[in-house]
């Protein structure tokens, strides 16, 4: 296809929605696993926290790619490597539905290597999107993430239970766990090949001589952590990403094997609050491009994404569905919607022509935090059977955000910022605000509980 021919808003509105199809479809992959985790227990005899170990190899793997796709884009084409992306996915999950246990690391690697996908689809619009516009084109491109947390919420429950009746065999065939990973991956291979027709254009910027150096991971995490402004938005990405890990991977599970709701209404939550991140991500996008800092929506998502987390620790029998999906709709609002602020962000801090190797650096944080949020919570969750303990140590980092980006940028090291802090928090001003705090938060706390009686 010959987008030439078309203007650069046409050839921009192609590229915003043909990534957020990619991204929509590559979601759906991550979500398999924590949708059949439950289902895949039980047919291997195992505790569904076996999760915790496949979800640490897949962002084990994930690190690696984020911080090394940056030659492999500027070689290959960003197009080409969103491609390569979904075919790795689409991989995994064919692994998944071989039904062999021993072949599932091979799986969570394969899903690992496709994290190169989300710096890919930032180098393509970052080249194409003029500056006054990125806030809200990438939180829009992100919007992939609910979107296909929406579709897998919802098309995977009903895999599962699908029984279709062959007369030719003269029996009837149920879907299973097997069967929905299978039909899964074919829907992603053919999202990637619908992508084919305008690989020519995006990726005319390609250098086939440029060479592939893993090298390249040590330079690019120095360009971040050098930067205040991208050290601060990479602390973002490990907290807010942790929380990410926690929901998308146990939030699930939590009502099927913790509150005892069937698939299909634990599924059904999920998607109806992943609705609602489609609209946060993009009024954060609109906020951030010029009504408010991005620094503060940044504060005020690492403070609310806190209470969100803390709020799932409240969760027990008496608390009806409705009341669930309430506070999974305040996570998804803030943890699971800072994604297109946060890119949007890397990209223009990032020097010229590195956008895609600089946000993989960036977005490596978030993969160190989803590998080690779901390790731990697995270990904890095998340890005691609780899914609140994961959640209240997941809120603390969350919170240690809402601090940083109430300040500008620290021009030195994290450690002296540490120092400063705790000297203006012991100084006697400080302590008097906090008691006057302290008295607030208490009346807080009383309304709220008697909020959440009303509710339920």
């Amino acid at each position: 296809m010959d987008l030439s021919l078309f203007g650069p808003r046409t050839i921009l509105a192609i590229a915003t929605v043909s990534m957020l199809l990619q991204q929509a479809f590559a979601y759906v992959c991550q979500i398999v696993m924590p949708v059949l985790a439950d289902r895949l227990a039980q047919e291997f005899g195992i505790s569904p926290a076996w999760l915790g170990f496949y979800l640490f190899l897949q962002n084990v793997m994930a690190i690696i790619a984020a911080i090394g796709c940056g030659s492999f884009i500027l070689r290959y084409g960003p197009l080409r490597i969103s491609q390569a992306a979904l075919l790795l996915m689409g991989a995994s999950l064919v692994v998944v539905a071989s039904g062999q246990l021993w072949l599932y690391p091979l799986g969570a690697i394969l899903l690992g290597a496709a994290a190169a996908s989300t710096p890919a689809s930032s180098h393509i619009l970052a080249r194409i999107c003029p500056p006054h516009l990125a806030s809200v084109i990438f939180s829009v491109k992100q919007t992939g993430v609910p979107v296909g947390a929406l579709i897998g919420g919802l098309m995977i429950p009903f895999l599962l239970g699908l029984v279709i009746y062959s007369a030719t065999l003269g029996t009837t065939i149920r879907v299973g766990p097997y069967g929905a990973a299978a039909v899964t991956a074919a829907v992603v291979f053919f999202v990637a090949i619908l992508l084919q027709p305008i690989r020519a254009h995006f990726d005319s910027d390609r250098d086939p001589r440029q060479k592939i150096s893993f090298g390249d991971m040590r330079s690019t995490l120095a360009m971040v952590l050098k930067n205040p402004a991208l050290r601060d938005i990479s602390f973002a990405a490990f907290a807010f990403g942790g929380l990410q890990a926690l929901f998308s991977g146990f939030f699930i599970l939590y009502m099927i094997d913790g509150l005892d709701y069937t698939e299909v209404e634990a599924g059904s939550a999920f998607a109806i609050a992943s609705f609602t991140a489609i609209w946060a991500r993009i009024l954060w996008g609109v906020l951030g491009g010029g009504w408010v800092p991005p620094r503060w929506i940044f504060a005020a998502i690492g403070l609310f994404g806190a209470v969100a987390a803390l709020l799932m620790t409240r969760f027990d029998f008496t608390w009806t569905l409705n009341g669930i999906i309430g506070v999974a709709i305040l996570f998804n609002i803030t943890a699971l919607s800072w994604h297109g602020i946060l890119l949007s962000e890397t990209a223009r801090l990032a020097p010229e022509g590195q956008v895609g190797g600089v946000t993989g650096g960036v977005l490596s944080f978030t993969s160190i935090a989803m590998m080690i949020y779901p390790a731990l919570y697995g270990i904890i969750l095998a340890a005691t059977g609780s899914y609140q303990i994961g959640f209240a140590l997941a809120a603390v980092p969350s919170l240690a955000a809402f601090v940083i980006f109430l300040n500008p940028p620290y021009p030195g090291s994290w450690f002296g910022f540490c120092l400063g802090l705790a000297g203006r928090l012991f100084s006697l001003r400080a302590l008097g605000q906090g008691a006057v705090l302290l008295g607030l938060g208490a009346v807080l706390g009383i309304l709220f509980q008697a909020f959440m009686l009303y509710w339920r």
